[in-house]
């Protein structure tokens, strides 16, 4: 593995990009599109010879940011590595990350519950740089590959999300995501689905809101999605009236699949209060429901990731 600080110089003014394996942090501010950078984590796989997976993962976003079945107690799925590396010639060396229907719990639930995960995340260890405070801008980008015969239902199966922490509150309604990028299926037809959630009208409970889907477009599941590399890119603005674009693009294509732009969106979920201890994190990885368990492949379902990059940055005055 590979982890240094790099000085940006002036193709990286003019690309808008990095170019490393392994972690990158702690990068010196400097103008890209007129944006300036802040702070850049990159995860990379290097490969299934090389630097343990969880050891590049925990690198990365910190000790517990791995909520893999195999983690987690007795009754779980213990003895099988949950997340891998595998080595594509498209993108390189990715993230294998698989789950099977009846063996796989969520974390320390051990009696059979209604859902089930495996997924990395950011989490109040992190390092700080990681985290949407309020006012804050992130810049995510990364690939994913869903599995060839990836079953899904018309309940969720999450693949990313954006969730609110108010500091150690088990309030309920941090506990929706803000937006996810799901798979599922709606009008009868499986596809991508981008979701936001935001408060109802005085604010004691949510509103799921689709702000895409590909059922809706003429985008075929088995031949559009199943199997091909995309690559994602999220902006987001963390306010009550904040902002989102995000794109979801073929890999090796210029034109988006899916793209969303929202201005005036809910952002945040803590009000006005800017606490330190308040932030926005992502989450990557299967996090799906069992309430159709029978619509799921009974073995080993598998999504692929690659090249993880979280970007804070100060954007361009008008």
């Amino acid at each position: 593995m590979l982890k240094k600080v790099l000085t940006l110089n002036a193709i990286l003014v003019l690309s808008g990009c990095v170019t490393t394996a392994g972690v990158t942090d702690a990068i010196p501010a400097t103008t890209v599109r007129g944006d300036t950078i802040i702070s850049q984590t990159q995860l990379k796989a290097d490969g299934p010879e090389k630097e343990d997976t969880y050891t590049l993962i925990r690198d990365a976003f910190g000790p517990r940011a791995i909520e893999a079945p195999d983690l987690y107690g007795n009754a779980n799925h213990q003895g099988v590595r949950h997340i891998t590396e595998g080595m594509d010639e498209r993108v390189g060396n990715y993230f294998k990350f698989v789950i099977h229907r009846d063996d796989d719990h969520d974390r320390d639930v051990l009696l059979k519950s209604d859902r089930q995960r495996n997924e990395i995340k950011v989490y109040g260890g992190s390092k700080s740089a990681l985290k949407g405070h309020l006012g804050d801008t992130f810049e995510y980008r990364w690939k994913f590959r869903l599995g060839d015969n990836l079953a899904v239902t018309k309940h969720f199966t999450h693949i990313f999300q954006l969730k609110a922490v108010k500091g150690k509150s088990s309030d309920a309604i941090t506990s929706s995501p803000i937006l996810t990028l799901t798979a599922n299926i709606r009008h009868g037809h499986s596809g991508l689905e981008v979701r936001h959630v935001g408060y109802n009208a005085n604010k004691t409970g949510t509103v799921n809101n689709t702000l895409y889907h590909t059922a809706k477009h003429d985008i075929d599941w088995k031949n559009d999605i199943l199997g091909h590399w995309f690559e994602v890119y999220v902006r987001a603005n963390y306010s009550e009236s904040g902002s989102l674009y995000m794109t979801v693009t073929p890999l090796g294509e210029s034109t988006p699949m899916i793209e969303v732009t929202q201005n005036n969106i809910e952002m945040w979920r803590s009000g006005s209060d800017g606490s330190r201890s308040n932030f926005v994190r992502p989450k990557w990885g299967i996090y799906r429901s069992l309430k159709a368990i029978d619509q799921l492949n009974k073995e080993e379902d598998e999504v692929d990731f690659a090249d993880f990059e979280v970007t804070k940055i100060s954007p361009k005055k008008p």
